[in-house]
């Protein structure tokens, strides 16, 4: 690639609007566009954010109706129509590069690579989970990942965790082409600051009340149960907090933890949302909550991590090398041991105990998202990695 000549890429990311990747997919798409590579994002029908708000890119949505409660294998074959249709406009559109984003090595994720690998391009990877969290706890077979190592020129990864997990599963790969590059997921379209108590009028949350938050797809791997069961000791020595839950589960059945609820005797303390949010509303949660929980057992990047810092929240995560490389313990957020539900429950009640420790914690919360997780930074080094896969180096 000429000094004059214009980086040309493709963004494949068929999730987009339906479960919340979209806003990560259009930061960094513009993010990247904004030092003049064209760009053109290949998602889902169900994204929607372009018909909202202009971005220096193009967005084109092969993937239709690859959601829903149609029978598998005619969603699988609007899938592999749409991986086919991405390709083609990719390739006669003169890009040269194409970059995917990971979260399970399966069947669809090897047709998109295969398709575009076989018209001559560069791929680069974000592999976001290394390993599919819905296996969380079973043995996995590294064989399959071969394949896509043979294909892939270039990888990003989001943290040290994540690429030291990688060596695993691609022991092969030059060491030198994998890439640590921040995960951005700050809010670039609907941040603003608002007061607590609209936030809390405009989702009907009760104003007197202490509010702990848990946000974002409930996985296992996401420790949900291990957080409702701290908050029953939360409960009984300050019986003015409720829990606000919000997301939607994903292969984990909603039944393991009305039942912990049932158990723990926590209906009247739990204020339950088991949906997805638009993303004009995410915001108001965050604003209403006085303390986000992040009370993951197993993550190599965490979004809703991101999104707590660029909030000015305060936080409490379990001890994970990933937090730790990002939480400073007592300062932008507080640790607790991983799985242990009483020390989660000791943290929340120190916050919450503590106004002047919260205000002191978010400030540095948003101290952080500027330093760490801004979108011009990542756009840059990203679209350098683009022009190593281009080169072959």
């Amino acid at each position: 690639m000429s000094n004059s000549e214009k980086l040309r890429v493709a963004m494949v990311e068929p999730i987009g609007g339906h479960s919340g990747n979209d806003f990560y997919d259009f930061g960094l798409c513009k993010a990247v566009a904004d030092l003049g590579t064209e760009m053109v994002f290949y998602t889902c029908d169900e994204t929607d954010l372009d018909t909202k708000f202009s971005f220096p890119f193009k967005t084109v949505k092969p993937f239709k109706k690859i959601y829903g409660k149609d029978p598998k294998v005619i969603r699988g074959a609007r899938y592999a129509f749409g991986s086919y249709m991405a390709s083609r406009h990719a390739s006669r559109s003169g890009l040269k590069v194409v970059h995917f984003h990971v979260y399970h090595f399966a069947g669809r994720e090897y047709l998109n690579f295969l398709l575009f690998k076989r018209r001559g391009f560069k791929i680069v990877a974000t592999i976001h989970d290394i390993e599919s969290f819905d296996k969380f706890g079973q043995q996995i077979d590294p064989a399959k990942y071969a394949k896509f190592e043979r294909l892939i020129d270039q990888i990003i990864v989001h943290s040290d965790y994540a690429r030291d997990s990688l060596k695993k599963y691609f022991p092969n790969f030059n060491q030198n082409r994998i890439h640590i590059v921040p995960h951005g997921d700050s809010d670039f379209l609907y941040n603003r600051h608002i007061e607590k108590d609209t936030a809390r009028r405009k989702l009907s949350l009760p104003p007197d009340k202490k509010l702990v938050l848990f946000f974002g797809q409930i996985k296992k791997v996401k420790g949900l149960d291990v957080l409702l069961k701290a908050h029953a000791i939360v409960r009984d020595r300050m019986p003015d907090v409720k829990l606000v839950v919000v997301g939607k589960p994903w292969k984990v059945e909603q039944d393991e933890f009305d039942q912990i609820i049932k158990e723990k005797n926590l209906a009247g303390d739990c204020i339950l949302n088991y949906s997805y949010v638009p993303n004009e509303i995410i915001p108001d949660y965050f604003a209403a909550a006085d303390v986000v929980a992040l009370p993951y057992r197993e993550i190599y990047s965490s979004g809703v991590m991101i999104r707590s810092l660029d909030y000015s929240s305060a936080i409490v995560a379990s001890d994970l090398d990933t937090f730790k490389k990002i939480i400073v313990d007592g300062q932008n957020g507080v640790l607790f041991r991983n799985e242990d539900e009483k020390d989660l429950a000791e943290k929340i009640i120190y916050l919450l105990s503590n106004e002047e420790k919260l205000k002191i914690m978010r400030a540095n919360a948003k101290k952080t998202a500027e330093e760490k997780f801004g979108w011009r930074m990542i756009g840059n080094r990203v679209n350098e990695i683009y022009k190593l896969a281009l080169n072959g180096k």
